[in-house]
């Protein structure tokens, strides 16, 4: 991004006016600045007189003195904001004294000489880094020649760099009204709204940035960025693809275009992420649920057989009490134990039973979910789609892309864990049925996958995020080769 760069822009006010008196001979230039002193002290002490500090003239004559010092001596560093002043005080004894002379300091409170003198010596107070007094004379020269866009210009950068950074916002602003089109200004004022957290306002702005400089590739690129910032993905996607369709497909923009399509694709995958952001608990819940209803039902048939070998065992020892009453006392109390287990299995299937049937009410509730889990799942699949798509369209602009390479690349061998993951979970039924065949989808994807990885690794082969990806990749093919 183009940052605000001040000191050598300002160097030509201090440079400007002074370096015909570097070429002066000292004592010409101490000469000038003594006569300079001389009518100073005189206007000073006429403004003393009791008759002539009531009249304007007394005080434009004192106003004149200091801009002269300001402009052709430069020692009294203030000179030039005393002068404003005290033209501002004539104007006030002017104006309560009929005005007769109100026009001509009016015209001197506006004049290029208060101005140049404001702005040269707030250059000085600025390559002093003394920001504070810089930026009260840049401050007074933006009042003083309210169309020039340099002084608000320079009274906003001093004051962002001088941290007053509500005056900085304030002098970029009428910058911006004054009609300035420099970038940096659009820029650095979204970026103090951004800071602000006020996405809204560094958006308005760089929108007229954009306006103004239609051309600029930094600013849209900000916008998308502040966009970004406010959450407003659907923005950022609009406003990237507005930055494609402006870019010419040439051998000249290639790279540009291509990048931006990259990153199209990208904001299509981070909108995607949003979405799996939702549909993973919704998942999780429901596969939860599943699983606790898959245990309860296997802890009741356990509880059903257990229950039935009771039963039977109690059987037995009913017919055994018929036949052997030698031994009633052993085989009733055998009995009573063996009835106490058959109740305590009674109370077991009761929990179980229980807990299914409240389970599958809660799966019955969430039949609204499933089908907004459905509807979340086939928007998450099209926008991960669409950035797949926009990933081989750079490629097909620029095929030495990185990123475009490494993204798509992902993509696939995520694509392959996924639908891997399905054929893990199935049974060995399902697995003999159809688990076979899918998994050499899965393999051919994880080809497709290592296609790209291998392009990326001729363009970055010491990328450790993608030595990790290539390791992973080739344990996952070794153990496709080894089902074939």
């Amino acid at each position: 991004m183009k940052k605000i760069i001040l000191a050598s822009v300002m160097t030509i006010f201090t440079t400007g006016v002074f370096a015909q008196n570097a070429a002066l001979d000292a004592q010409l230039k101490d000469a000038q600045c003594k006569t300079a002193s001389d009518e100073i002290a005189k206007a000073e002490k006429a403004t003393l007189d009791a008759k002539k500090t009531l009249k304007s003239a007394t005080w434009v004559k004192l106003a004149e003195s200091y801009q002269e010092m300001a402009n052709s001596c430069g020692k009294d560093s203030l000179a030039s904001e005393k002068a404003y002043n005290t033209y501002k005080k004539a104007l006030e004894i002017d104006k309560a004294a009929g005005g007769k002379g109100t026009k001509e300091i009016e015209e001197a409170l506006t004049g290029q000489k208060l101005y140049t003198a404001l702005m040269q010596q707030g250059a000085g107070f600025y390559n002093l880094k003394n920001f504070k007094n810089a930026l009260s004379l840049f401050k007074l020269a933006s009042s003083v020649n309210p169309k020039d866009t340099t002084a608000s210009l320079y009274a906003g950068i001093v004051a962002q760099q001088g941290k007053a950074l509500d005056e900085a916002k304030i002098y970029f602003t009428k910058f911006i009204e004054q009609g300035g089109k420099d970038v940096a200004v659009f820029y650095g004022l979204s970026e103090l709204y951004k800071n602000d957290k006020d996405n809204a306002k560094a958006v308005e702005v760089l929108k007229k940035g954009i306006q103004a400089n239609p051309k600029d590739k930094d600013l849209q690129s900000s916008l998308i960025n502040a966009y970004l910032s406010g959450g407003m993905m659907g923005e950022a996607i609009e406003n990237m693809k507005q930055m494609i369709a402006s870019t010419p497909n040439n051998p000249e923009n290639a790279k540009n275009l291509a990048e931006n399509i990259k990153n199209l694709g990208t904001l299509y995958e981070n909108e995607a992420e949003e979405y799996v952001k939702k549909t993973r608990p919704l998942e999780s819940q429901m596969t939860q649920i599943g699983k606790e209803k898959a245990e309860a039902e296997k802890d009741l048939a356990m509880s059903d057989q257990k229950k039935t070998a009771q039963e039977e065992e109690l059987k037995r020892l009913n017919d055994r009490l018929k036949k052997e009453p030698k031994n009633a006392a052993s085989i009733k109390a055998s009995i009573a134990s063996v009835t106490q287990l058959v109740a305590t299995s009674n109370t077991e299937i009761e929990v179980y039973k229980q807990k299914i049937a409240k389970l599958t009410a809660s799966a019955q509730n969430n039949s609204s979910k499933e089908a907004e889990l459905k509807t979340l799942k086939a928007k998450e699949t099209e926008l991960k789609d669409l950035a797949a798509s926009n990933y081989k369209k750079a490629l097909e602009i620029d095929p030495n892309n990185y990123d475009a390479n490494y993204n798509i690349a992902v993509f696939y061998f995520n694509q392959a864990v996924v639908v891997k993951g399905t054929v893990d979970k199935m049974d060995m039924k399902t697995y003999n049925e159809k688990g076979k065949a899918i998994e050499e989808q899965v393999c051919g994807t994880f080809n497709q996958a290592k296609v790209y990885f291998d392009k990326c690794k001729s363009l970055k082969p010491d990328d450790q995020d993608l030595v990790g990806n290539m390791e992973s990749l080739k344990g996952v093919l070794e153990q496709c080769a080894k089902r074939k």
